[in-house]
């Protein structure tokens, strides 16, 4: 029996043009990929305050020069891409010509748009206004290309220079032919027009030059990348880099989409494939050592040498309430996190010593891991060392540190050597996660003076100040894996339910990597990797806390049953009251609480009843679930914790961010802070100066939180 004739393909109508279209989409594909990136990362609430800071520090012409180069660099590669003739185009002509013609145009111009919603969202009007007016004289410019590079070779012809005359020709592409092909037959041809076609090459070749010109520009990108993440980030910002590399690599891209292409390879899949193959041996992200800091895990107090440690300084009384026992619970969040973190605990220190001397501990998670552990260094530091930078205090310093560009060096270590990495075997290019720390460093470092954040995470128990635990995810396991300054587990018989970090690594940590290890944002910063140290064998990987649970409770539950074992604690854990024949020194558990989601009650034992899902639930409900779960264990942690530290006798202090529903931008999670989103965040706990500033509802609260802790440690009650 004969097979049936394929039959010919549309040549007119809709099913024409959806074909044209389909084809030159698809040759034009990593242009719209770049494109999508864009739109996604303008769109974000990270962008949207990248854009904001982009206007407070005067880089608003800057950026708007990247945008116009990514915009003109989308419209020429693909342009360039559609004038190359292929093997199997769509056969009717003039639909495919016209899309041929236009789609390079609404792609470029689409990068206008996709600025201008992010400008709008952002509240930035006047970059709004600009990008559109950009799309104008950008589609102005491509259409009418041949008569503005005629104009400009007639001003510059005067010259003589064929060189000159070269440059001027370099946007006068021969016009569409309606009903004919496209006008060169191969790359070669493509890349080295002369003047017109069939013309002989000038010696300067407008399309070669300017090709080879980019490519040389993502060199040396890629080696700003690896050498200097930090510096290239902080001097360009995320979204102008962004820009940078969308123009950098476009030429590459639109090179290895041809050669796919001509060969019928599926790009996509040999380059996924690529990544899966390679994934088998280049893990770069390994866990930084300390140098030499493998005999500091062994030497670190135990939990209840650190108790008894904290009670000789204190002297805790027999009779009474007790002397107040500070345990600090503070939640993740990104860099909101980091900057309220630090913005809370620097306040106390500066309005009580009393405070740094009764806490006994921090449980961070996520972004308050980070602004923990600013102020832990910042509170071990010297007194009479601190630049000027610090002599209005902690928390001015704390937020100094943390209100620095951190997400442009980890986009400049994540777009080149990181993203290289992904299709090359041998693990030899730098970790992203080791540009966003040292830029970490570097901010503590510009503003103190000292190298407190990379500086041991053992050695911090030999200080004054509270003692960290910085709460990790252990990936394999789904378990809490908590780096400290402080030993636990094991023999010590303390904190059974935590794994001790550095035990488990087998060596100590900078303080920037410890936080790190607990704000690895899934795909933002990898998950850290140890090896086995006999076998070289990858042991285990790490990731963000908040996977676990978003608030510390579990550590800091686990703190204060060993601190009510060490201490007499009324009833702590248990439905009987305090034992009148106990001799042992009373404490009293006072528990800090900080949580950085606006959108989180006040009250930790109530459900939000937040809408279920509308379409798409048979798929979409199961992700749904994995994300609130983690918010929905940590609250309850958190509850159980303060119900457990209220029946010891104790008090409970919350500090928290409010009005989720506030028309207001709410501050972003990422690694950046524009000046708009730390005024919001100082708004929850000092009132604005501002005029027509509405202060923020949870104000009230989070003041009589910070007076009535001062009150209580200083024994006002």
């Amino acid at each position: 029996m004969p097979t049936p004739a394929t039959p010919p393909p549309p040549t007119h109508g809709l099913a024409a043009w959806y074909r044209a279209f389909k084809f030159c989409l698809g040759r034009c594909r990593f242009s719209a990929m770049v494109l999508l990136v864009g739109l996604g990362l303008l769109l974000s609430d990270q962008g949207r305050d990248v854009l904001v800071a982009y206007g407070e520090d005067q880089k608003t012409g800057r950026l708007a020069l990247a945008a116009f180069g990514w915009a003109l660099s989308i419209w020429g590669w693909s342009r360039f891409l559609l004038d190359l003739r292929a093997d199997d185009p769509p056969s009717h002509r003039p639909s495919y010509n016209r899309v041929r013609q236009w789609l390079p145009r609404l792609l470029g111009a689409a990068a206008f748009l996709v600025l201008a919603a992010g400008a709008w969202r952002a509240g930035r009007v006047a970059l709004a206004a600009w990008s559109l007016a950009a799309l104008l004289l950008f589609l102005a410019l491509v259409i009418q290309r041949r008569r503005v590079a005629r104009g400009v070779a007639r001003l510059l012809g005067r010259s003589g220079s064929p060189a000159v005359r070269a440059r001027a020709h370099l946007l006068d592409v021969a016009p569409f032919d309606l009903a004919g092909e496209p006008p060169h037959a191969t790359l070669r041809a493509a890349l080295h027009r002369g003047e017109g076609e069939g013309a002989t090459p000038p010696a300067w070749r407008p399309s070669a030059a300017l090709a080879a010109a980019l490519l040389l520009s993502l060199a040396v990108l890629s080696l700003l990348g690896h050498a200097a993440p930090v510096w290239l980030g902080v001097r360009t910002g995320a979204v102008i880099l962004f820009f940078l590399w969308a123009i950098a690599w476009l030429p590459l891209g639109s090179l290895l989409s041809y050669l796919a292409d001509r060969r019928g390879l599926p790009l996509l899949t040999l380059l996924t494939a690529l990544a899966i193959v390679s994934s088998f041996w280049n893990d770069n992200h390994r866990i930084r050592p300390l140098e030499g800091g493998a005999l500091a895990v062994d030497r670190r107090p135990t939990v209840d040498e650190a108790l008894e440690a904290w009670g000789r300084r204190n002297a805790p009384s027999e009779r009474g309430p007790g002397t107040p026992l500070v345990v600090v619970a503070t939640a993740g969040g990104g860099i909101r996190a980091a900057y309220w973190t630090a913005t809370a605990l620097g306040e106390l220190h500066d309005r009580s010593p009393a405070f740094g001397e009764r806490t006994f501990a921090v449980s961070g998670v996520s972004g308050g891991s980070v602004g923990a552990a600013v102020y832990r260094a910042l509170a071990s530091l010297p007194t009479a060392g601190p630049s000027v930078g610090c002599r209005a205090g902690l928390r001015a310093c704390g937020q100094a540190v943390l209100s620095q560009e951190f997400l442009g060096p980890l986009a400049a270590a994540l777009l080149f050597p990181d993203l290289a990495q992904r299709f090359f075997p041998l693990p030899w290019f730098p970790d992203r996660a080791r540009a966003l720390e040292q830029s970490w460093e570097e901010a503590f470092r510009t503003t103190t003076g000292h190298d407190g954040l990379s500086g041991s995470l053992a050695s911090l128990s030999a200080s004054p100040g509270p003692h960290l635990f910085l709460n990790a995810t252990w990936a394999a396991n789904g378990r809490r894996i908590v780096a400290s300054d402080l030993r636990f587990g094991g023999e010590d018989r303390t904190l059974l339910r935590s794994n001790d970090q550095l035990a488990v690594l087998g060596h100590d940590l900078r303080l920037s990597t410890a936080a790190h290890n607990s704000a690895r944002f899934p795909f933002v910063s990898p998950a850290g990797m140890w090896r086995d140290p006999r076998s070289g064998a990858i042991a285990g990987r790490l990731q963000d806390g908040g996977l676990f649970e978003n608030y510390g409770a579990e550590t800091a539950i686990e703190l204060f049953d060993e601190a009510c074992r060490t201490f007499a604690c009324g009833a702590w854990a248990v439905d009987a009251g305090p034992d009148p024949f106990d001799t042992r020194p009373r404490i009293r558990p006072v528990l800090l609480l900080i949580s950085s989601d606006p959108n989180l009650p006040a009250d930790y034992t109530s459900s939000p009843r937040n809408p279920p899902l509308r379409w798409g639930y048979e798929l979409g409900t199961t992700f749904l679930t994995y994300e609130s779960v983690r918010n929905g264990r940590g609250s309850e942690a958190a509850s159980r914790l303060i119900d457990q530290t209220l029946q010891a006798g104790g008090a409970v202090f919350q500090l928290r961010m409010c009005d989720g529903e506030s028309p207001e931008p709410q501050p972003p999670l990422g690694w950046a802070l524009s000046d708009a989103a730390r005024a919001r965040i100082d708004q929850y706990l000092f009132p604005s100066t501002a005029p027509g500033a509405r202060p923020t509802t949870c104000l009230p609260a989070n003041s009589r939180a910070v007076t009535d802790l001062t009150a209580l440690l200083a024994g006002g009650r």
